[in-house]
């Protein structure tokens, strides 16, 4: 199967245009079968119309999720948009993404085994989580595969169990000499092995690495006298790990994000086309709130406020309010501090700062609604910091961190700031922490 590589806003297609000096990775030399394929996937509902938007008849252009999609015949893995088609960034920016979807989907415990990694170095996205639930599985089965008693139903010769006396009497009725039983027998057959044989024989049909293969088939061996799941949903919800069956966690979780996706917000595809897709804007914004969590004690936060807090209305009318006030983090900080509260914003944005020679200063591409909004939250919150912070993704073109004053009519400071910091990733996702030189003004 053809694998290829983009990144986000990178285009797809089957024109043929150059895709040399794009700012985002692309790959226009699709057959035209490939592009068919994914086409017809993304027209599908209105869940899929978000991956991608028509350039042209021949081109897709990608949006905002990140993962992988997967048809019969071709798998595209979607970078996040610091990856610029470069081979060594590439492992990077695959490697980046794994841990900040780690923590997000319940399964920050899992190590992955690097050198695993190093011989399938180009695996994609996908393959990297079938490696680690493979790891997991390895773990459940060396550990033991629980056994439970199961109710089986069948008509015998001798009277052994409890009589269903309703189906003796409708089964039996001529068959005098049967009784129609309910036994209670110990059995693999439990809700969890259904779910976990499930997810092992769905993964067997998308995985397209020959150690992912073989070692799927191995599993899928232990669990040839448990059944299917029927309904994933419902046996979901009748999963019980109690005590004795901590092994399960982990393997659980996954089966979970595999066959449900429901801990995080996904597309998935259908029963052609597989695909595990993540909005990266949502990935960033909750992996910033996972990493300050982390960092509550060095940073000296008490609290943080998602969101903003409840009650926080901007406008009203008599006892009506309107406009929440939302801002991503409201940190509520300890006592000591002289300000009660921080806001703070996380932008999945790649913000150019250029030079402004003339003037002797740098410039930065900021969104105005945004520079707005920050504005009136500094506003609002009489007992806040006089600076907001934005993190952004570090890349190339911005490195360091960037203050600005908010400006009256006469162009003079009023002594609010907007300060952005390029949060590198690379380095944080080793911690999940951020460093307390960050809010250094803060007293």
């Amino acid at each position: 199967m053809k694998q290829i590589t983009i990144s986000e806003y990178g285009y797809l297609g089957c024109d043929g245009v150059s895709t040399r000096g794009n700012k985002f990775a692309s790959h226009r030399n699709l057959t035209p079968q490939e592009f068919k394929e994914l086409k017809e996937y993304w027209e599908g509902d209105k869940e899929t119309f978000k991956i991608f938007t028509l350039e042209n008849s021949k081109c897709l252009k990608a949006t905002n999720y990140v993962g992988v999609v997967q048809t019969s015949s071709i798998s595209v893995e979607i970078l996040p948009k610091i990856y610029d088609d470069q081979n060594e960034l590439k492992a990077i920016c695959r490697d980046i993404f794994v841990q900040m979807l780690k923590p997000l989907l319940g399964i920050n415990e899992i190590i992955i085994d690097k050198a695993n990694l190093d011989v399938t170095n180009d695996a994609n996205i996908f393959e990297i989580f079938i490696t680690m639930f493979i790891g997991e599985m390895d773990k459940l089965i060396h550990h033991g595969v629980k056994l439970d008693y199961i109710a089986q139903e069948d008509n015998q010769y001798f009277l052994k169990g409890k009589l269903k006396f309703n189906e003796h009497i409708k089964q039996n009725y001529i068959h005098k000499e049967r009784f129609f039983v309910e036994i209670d027998e110990y059995l693999l057959d439990r809700v969890e092995n259904r779910l976990l044989k499930s997810v092992i024989n769905m993964l067997l049909k998308y995985t397209s690495d020959y150690e992912n293969k073989k070692a799927l088939r191995q599993q899928l061996f232990i669990f040839d006298e448990v059944s299917f799941s029927d309904d994933y949903e419902v046996d979901f919800k009748k999963v019980n790990l109690h005590r004795g069956m901590e092994h399960y966690d982990l393997p659980m979780r996954f089966t979970e994000v595999f066959l449900l996706n429901n801990s995080f917000s996904s597309i998935r595809g259908n029963e052609h086309v597989f695909s595990m897709l993540f909005p990266m804007e949502k990935v960033f914004e909750n992996y910033m709130e996972y990493v300050l969590e982390n960092s509550k004690t060095k940073l000296g936060i008490k609290k943080i406020h998602i969101n903003g807090k409840k009650g926080d209305w901007l406008l009203g009318v008599g006892d009506c309010r309107m406009i929440n006030q939302q801002p991503d983090y409201l940190l509520e900080m300890r006592e000591e501090y002289t300000k009660q509260f921080i806001v703070c914003d996380a932008k999945w944005k790649l913000f150019d700062v250029r030079e402004n020679e003339s003037k002797g200063c740098k410039i930065m591409s900021l969104n105005s609604s945004d520079t707005y909004q920050i504005f009136s939250y500094l506003n609002y919150y009489g007992n806040a910091l006089d600076t907001a912070y934005i993190f952004a993704p570090k890349t190339a073109k911005n490195q360091e961190e960037m203050i600005f004053n908010y400006l009256d009519d006469k162009h003079i400071s009023m002594g609010k700031k907007l300060k952005v910091i390029p949060i590198d990733l690379e380095s944080i996702v080793q911690t999940h922490t951020i460093n307390l030189e960050i809010f250094q003004h803060v007293s």
